[in-house]
């Protein structure tokens, strides 16, 4: 009998661990609908073409952090170094929303298959909603990110 108790105690131990060990992949696609009905409805937005957001996707590794200063869009990369824009106020106390690089190129790669021919140029949103910032398309919208502080990746 003291056997068994061992084995679902070590049983427990290893589910335990392994609910606590963190995912790399920070962030979830909605649809613009179920973001909306989820999250709110944005209160601001900020357009942000496609291809400054996949060149600022390769000044960072891993992570890329978003937020909202008065109104200004900023975006950090995985150090909480400023990439976008090149001159901006910001404090170590200042949170923004953090998501996987690879999850924001899935949005984009799902924003290119939605391209049509001859349009303007691709834009994303990055959207202020009550509690939460979304980046989103047309039709997905990011979301589900982690905050820093208190939750930063260590990259």
């Amino acid at each position: 009998m003291n056997r068994i108790y061992h084995l679902i105690f070590i049983a427990f131990l290893f589910l335990l661990f392994l609910s606590c060990t963190p995912t790399k992949e920070l962030g979830k696609l909605y649809s613009k609908e179920e973001a909306n009905k989820l999250f709110g409805n944005v209160i601001y937005s900020v357009d942000l073409n496609t291809d400054l957001l996949s060149g600022l996707l390769k000044k960072t590794e891993h992570s890329i952090m978003f937020g909202f200063i008065d109104r200004q869009l900023i975006i950090l990369d995985n150090n909480r170094k400023l990439i976008y824009p090149e001159k901006a106020e910001y404090s170590e106390k200042d949170v923004f929303t953090v998501y996987s690089t690879d999850v924001v190129m899935k949005l984009l790669s799902s924003k290119e298959l939605n391209k049509d021919a001859g349009s303007d140029p691709e834009a994303v949103s990055v959207e202020q909603r009550r509690e939460v910032l979304s980046v989103s398309t047309e039709t997905s919208t990011l979301e589900t990110g982690s905050k820093c502080p208190p939750f930063c990746p260590a990259d």
